[in-house]
């Protein structure tokens, strides 16, 4: 009985110190500097319309950024803040004697603080903490939950709102603040192990290491390149005249490279030949959904938009045959399949939040999640133990179906995910971040093994070599970049 008053109370104390105070106007805070897909202007706590880039903010109004947008803000004092998808920013007060304030309802945020009078810093809140850095660059996610900061450089005072308790952050390091008294406020080392190796500007948005690690290859739109790992040289292309190309996978041994298109295109490429086989598969009735591709190359398996669920599953002979396997009868959106020892093993999330796994071989199911919504991107580890998936009201889960253990590693109030990829050996599970960061997991335990800060405001793929030495992700504007690992290319949990 004491625990839960003292959580209420907590709850109560947060949400009084994070409430909002009148507007002071004429006081402008910070100036909107530019944007990218739907980002809104609010004031006095309605929607005002589209924001646009120069637009002054002052107090009481705030920022929503939307579900494939972003936005980058300049303060009056110098100050600079990037907010990801799903955030919303609300501008509190100018610079005063307590310095210049805004709360992170919801979201993630990028930010980089002047060099300012310590008597004058900025102060950033959320629901559950509060966070002053003078001339500190940090990431901060606020969540239902709890909130979150990384701090890259400078030092930084992180103090959680219900109980006042603060903790001292240095370069490296990271906090999590709940709305719980009795959990630890710590600073915790932020892990990292890779190192820019090439950039390769408007390359393309798919990506697949060859199983050797030597060679890359892209997809952008309806060509398929092949790229040299160690120089970062473009080696070979083809072209399709029938549309993009969305999922890649070398066959084994290097043997061929297969790229499936959204519209039901098939490349075939021997890399010994210099012209692919082309194939196309149609739905029985209505468009393609998702598709997804095994890591081997051997197998693939598509949604549709029928009503009545269709999900149908392809083999790839040698020489680029397509045999139609079986089709299962789902309404599905997001597909994962993997060539295990077993045979194909294939993963769908149903639209009301079922999520299901089949052998593909027989069709029989395997297993059956009933979840809190529908999982929107999802992964499977090659030899098909591990399942991961993301979804609106999950966040990031990843379930061992031998074990039966299942971990949430990231919530979904803050960042999103785009990607998700599993390594070889399925110790690891990395993730594509819509703010620009590519995460990694340990599967057995769920502990955060790196962070990855790629210098892009999103990610919406990448790739790791089998070896997990390599890494390959795209960024803005199509950009990929090759990363190596530091040490044994392992994960370390």
């Amino acid at each position: 009985v004491v625990a839960a008053a003292a959580s209420g109370l907590c709850l109560v104390v947060a949400f009084w110190l994070t409430e909002i105070p009148e507007p002071r106007r004429g006081e402008q805070i910070a100036t909107l500097q530019s944007l990218s897909g739907d980002v809104w202007f609010m004031k006095n706590s309605r929607a005002s319309g589209k924001a646009a880039s120069g637009q002054p903010f002052v107090a009481g109004e705030a920022l929503r950024v939307g579900s494939e947008g972003a936005a980058q803000l300049v303060f009056a004092n110098g100050s600079s803040m990037s907010l990801s998808a799903d955030s919303f920013l609300w501008f509190v007060a100018a610079e005063d004697v307590a310095g210049t304030r805004v709360h992170l309802d919801c979201g993630a945020a990028d930010i980089e603080t002047a060099s300012q009078v310590r008597a004058k810093p900025l102060v950033i809140t959320t629901e559950q903490a509060r966070l002053t850095a003078p001339g500190t660059r940090f990431r901060l996610y606020a969540g239902d939950r709890d909130s979150r900061v990384e701090l890259e450089e400078g030092n930084a005072q992180f103090e959680r709102q219900c109980d006042g308790r603060r903790v001292e952050l240095a370069a490296g390091q990271f906090a999590v603040a709940n709305a719980e008294p009795a959990e630890p406020l710590v600073a915790e080392t932020l892990p990292t192990a890779w190192r820019l190796r090439q950039t390769l500007y408007r390359a393309g948005t798919r990506l697949a290491f060859s199983h050797d690690g030597s060679t890359l290859a892209i997809a952008h739109g309806n060509r398929v390149k092949l790229w040299d790992v160690a120089t970062g040289e473009p080696q070979r292309q083809v072209k399709s005249d029938t549309g993009g190309f969305h999922n890649l996978a070398f066959v084994p041994a290097d043997d061929a490279v297969l790229a499936v298109g959204e519209s039901g295109e098939v490349l075939y490429w021997p890399l010994r030949m210099d012209a692919p086989v082309f194939s196309k598969i149609e739905p029985p009735s209505g468009e393609w959904r998702r598709c997804d591709v095994s890591a081997d190359g051997q197998w693939f398996a598509r949604t549709s938009d029928l009503d009545s669920g269709h999900l149908p599953i392809w083999r790839v002979d040698d020489g680029g045959a397509l045999v139609f396997v079986r089709s299962i009868p789902m309404k599905m959106s997001a597909v994962a399949i993997a060539a295990t020892p077993l045979g194909p093993h294939v993963m769908a999330s149903n639209l009301n939040g079922t999520t299901v796994v089949w052998n593909g071989a027989t069709g029989g199911e395997t297993a059956r999640y009933r979840l809190r919504s529908q999982l929107h991107v999802i992964a499977m580890s090659a030899d098909g133990r591990y399942w991961a998936g993301y979804g609106a009201a999950t966040g990031l889960l990843v379930n061992d179906m031998v074990s039966g253990a299942q971990h949430t590693l990231w919530p979904s109030e803050s960042a999103g995910v785009n990607r998700l990829r599993f390594s070889l050996d399925g110790r690891e599970l990395l993730a594509a971040m819509a703010d620009g960061l590519v995460r990694g997991w340990s599967t057995e335990g769920g502990e955060a093994t790196f962070v990855l800060s790629t210098g892009d405001t999103r990610i919406s793929d990448l790739a790791v070599s089998d070896d997990g030495r390599n890494l390959a992700t795209v960024g803005d504007k199509c950009t990929v970049k090759l990363w190596k690992r530091e040490g044994d290319g392992h994960a370390t949990p």
